[in-house]
């Protein structure tokens, strides 16, 4: 059986935050939910929509009206820009096999 993870790492106290999901979309909805989160969070929402217009900006914002791959592309962009803002917290998610 397939299941999939989101793993978030903060790397200055080397904490690891780390969910299951039974589906690829569920993962990537919690990741991009935390990056969203972390990184938006203290910024003001009419600032964030001007510099990043395509990105999620709302930590509620619905996700599940989107695909795995429409979300795959957000999770993608959304680690892109976090690498060039944030260098002490890592976000990927996995997908494994359990028996």
């Amino acid at each position: 059986m397939k299941i999939y993870i989101s793993l978030v790492q903060y790397l200055y106290d080397n904490d690891i935050d780390m969910s299951t999901h039974l589906t690829k979309k569920g993962a990537l909805i919690n990741i991009i939910e935390r990056m969203t989160e972390d990184l938006c969070s203290g910024i003001d929402e009419d600032e964030m929509e001007d510099f990043r217009p395509d990105m999620p900006h709302d930590p509620e914002e619905d996700l599940k009206g989107f695909s795995s791959d429409q979300l795959e592309s957000k999770f993608s962009d959304w680690l892109e820009y976090s690498h060039s803002m944030v260098d002490h917290m890592s976000y990927d998610w996995y997908e494994t096999e359990v028996e």
